[in-house]
């Protein structure tokens, strides 16, 4: 009988339809990634000189100053988006550029006045 009595609240809220309060009610698992966070990617300005170019390839190598927000200053290769974006570049050309911050790809590029 003393079993029946503790199950007796149990079965009344179910009865009712009611669902018997949880610790876990109200939390909810963070929402996954998706694709809106791609569209939403931010672009970085980078200044810098090109050491080397792959234009088959799309990689540009460049000794690039920090790029506020994205990372400190380093020589990277960048892939290029589109691969037409290496085609005029040099060896030692001084560069501006706008870089994906998610994808780190080169989506804008050109040659800067050579005075830093």
């Amino acid at each position: 009988m003393r079993v029946s009595l503790l199950l007796a609240p149990w079965l009344l809220l179910a009865a009712l339809g009611a669902e018997p309060a949880s610790a876990f009610d109200g939390l909810r698992a963070p929402a996954a990634p998706s694709l809106v966070v791609a569209a939403q990617a931010k672009l970085f300005h980078g200044v810098g000189v090109v050491l080397g170019v792959d234009k088959d390839a799309g990689v540009v190598t460049i000794d690039h100053e920090a790029i506020p927000g994205l990372m400190d200053a380093m020589v990277m290769n960048y892939n290029v988006s589109p691969k037409t974006l290496a085609a005029g570049l040099q060896k030692n050309d001084r560069v501006e550029f706008d870089v994906d911050g998610v994808t780190y790809t080169i989506v804008k590029i050109a040659k800067a006045n050579k005075a830093p």
